[in-house]
């Protein structure tokens, strides 16, 4: 496990960001949830709208993400493929990817950040590769977005 020490104005964003999703906490989104028998575990019910305006408000940041996605909760894990820089270096977001909450989150991580990656023909063969079902559903996401959103034909030639 990683250590780094967090830098004060760091810390101060992210209890500020941890506060700003619990005020969007929706009660009647979780009785809804729960009444069709979905699990609510790990989640608030804050809607994916209210998240991505929240996280409209901040700069990329990988410490700030980091954090976020470490908390292991739905709201936290949006936010923070939101706040993923584009340069977060393959091996890190690898390492990150088996711990999306569950295929929701997988699913945001792909259709989110991992789309707009420059390496996501390097990471897809790895990922499609795995024994994770997490991770085959980002980049299967991610590689679908990518062809909805292609401009270069050679581009999909190369992932079809």
């Amino acid at each position: 496990m990683d250590f780094s020490i967090i830098d004060p104005h760091t810390n101060a964003v992210f209890q500020q960001i941890l506060s700003r999703i619990r005020r969007l906490q929706s009660g009647g989104t979780i009785d809804s949830l729960q009444d069709i028998g979905a699990n609510t575990d790990h989640q608030i019910g804050a809607s994916y709208v209210s998240l991505k305006e929240l996280a409209a408000t901040y700069p990329p940041d990988e410490k700030l993400a980091l954090l976020l996605w470490n908390q292991g909760q739905r709201e936290e894990q949006i936010v923070a493929c939101l706040l993923f820089p584009q340069d977060l270096n393959k091996e890190k977001i690898t390492q990150l990817a088996p711990h999306c909450l569950h295929f929701e989150i997988a699913g945001y991580l792909g259709s989110l950040y991992l789309y707009k990656r420059s390496d996501l023909l390097e990471l897809s063969e790895e990922w499609l590769n795995s024994e994770n079902p997490l991770m085959q559903l980002a980049i299967m996401t991610a590689l679908a977005l990518s062809l909805i959103h292609i401009s270069e034909p050679t581009r999909l030639d190369v992932i079809s």
